[in-house]
């Protein structure tokens, strides 16, 4: 790519993830770049010099060497799933882009030095998918060949890590839950709100979105947006909480005790709105009751609060965010002399001396 256009798209990559607009950009350089001049940066039409170019570095929060890094992949050339509420702005959606670019990015190369190679199973499939069934039997499929059988899942993302898939966490708005997406075609990505701290929606959020990947291009293409975000729910309820598994707790019980299902939500990790949902699916729950419910919660603060509250602490095995993995693959990297000491730093983003300091090996 010339030059000029990756400087180009840093820029504006850069100014997004930082949430800025031209003008707001223009303002914070003391007026020394004119919006104009950074609308010709960004569309490759002309290079600043190094004076102004330290000035947007350090505007921007990023080494001088970032805005030519050449691009490993486009997220806007991605076909990716939001997980968002009307609230999210154009702005605000472009800035979460920005930033998942960089993240994976920076993975994306760090792989490539470690020679990390990717592999995802995608649903064997090929029929055209319509209905909550179908997406509740994909789930079971998925479980069986996970090795899971009807166990909780302890941790979602150390899962799907597991099976390939990159789990990220970005700074987003309230209105945005997650996004997945395919990298090149060939690394699925999973991004989440990192402001989110509720674990069971989170949890929930990343099995939905997993369900958009295996499931998106089998989607009967008559179904609204709204549709398939619903198969996709049952798609997560059914990987974290098994339809048997519900009917052997409550399948014979003229009533549920609320305890039972504090219960059930502590052992498995799944809110007690998504197992309501799913006992009216299965009809434990007649639609009249699951009314009263709803109605219920509503109407009553108190009760609101106790059902949304989040009750389930999951079990961590392995480095317990993005943030930690990468780390480690940069040490990893290093370790192996497949990067240099600078090369670490600017990797993560700090002086060669913390590099040298946190690489002592035993």
């Amino acid at each position: 790519m010339d030059t000029k256009i990756t400087f180009g798209k840093r820029l504006k990559q850069a100014r997004q993830k930082e949430g800025l607009s031209m003008d707001e950009l223009s303002r914070k350089t003391g007026g020394a770049v004119s919006k104009q001049t950074i609308s010709k940066y960004e569309s490759g039409m002309a290079m600043p010099g190094s004076e102004i170019l330290g000035r947007l570095a350090t505007v921007l929060k990023e080494p001088m060497e970032y805005f030519f890094r050449q691009f490993s992949f486009d997220i806007n050339e991605v076909q990716i799933s939001f997980r968002k509420k009307a609230s999210v702005g154009a702005k605000e959606e472009a800035a979460l882009k920005s930033k998942i670019q960089d993240k994976v990015e920076k993975y994306l190369e760090l792989e490539r030095i470690l020679s990390v190679e990717n592999h995802v199973k995608t649903a064997s499939s090929s029929s055209v998918i319509n209905t909550d069934r179908q997406m509740i039997e994909m789930a079971k499929r998925t479980r069986e060949e996970w090795g899971i059988g009807n166990a909780p899942i302890e941790n979602a993302q150390d899962e799907l890590t597991r099976h390939g898939v990159k789990v990220f966490e970005v700074e987003g708005p309230e209105g945005f839950d997650g996004v997945s997406g395919a990298a090149n075609d060939t690394t699925w990505i999973i991004v989440l709100n990192k402001n989110k701290k509720h674990v069971e929606r989170k949890r929930f959020t990343e099995f939905h979105e997993y369900a958009h990947q295996q499931a998106n291009r089998l989607f009967d293409s008559a179904l609204s947006n709204h549709e398939r975000e619903k198969l996709c729910d049952a798609f997560a309820s059914e990987m974290l909480m098994p339809s048997s598994v519900l009917i052997d707790i409550f399948g014979h019980q003229p009533r549920i005790l609320f305890r039972e299902l504090e219960a059930v939500q502590t052992k498995y990790g799944i809110s007690i709105d998504a197992i309501m949902n799913s006992l009216k699916r299965l009809g434990i729950v007649s639609d009249k009751r699951y009314r009263s419910y709803c109605i219920s919660k509503n109407m009553h603060p108190d009760f609101k609060s106790s059902v949304e509250r989040s009750r389930y602490v999951e079990k961590v095995y392995s480095p317990g965010n993005d943030t930690e993995r990468y780390a480690l693959m940069v040490y990893r990297a290093l370790t192996q002399n497949l990067v240099s000491p600078s090369k670490a730093a600017e990797l993560l983003q700090c002086s060669i001396e913390e590099i040298n300091r946190n690489s002592m090996t035993i």
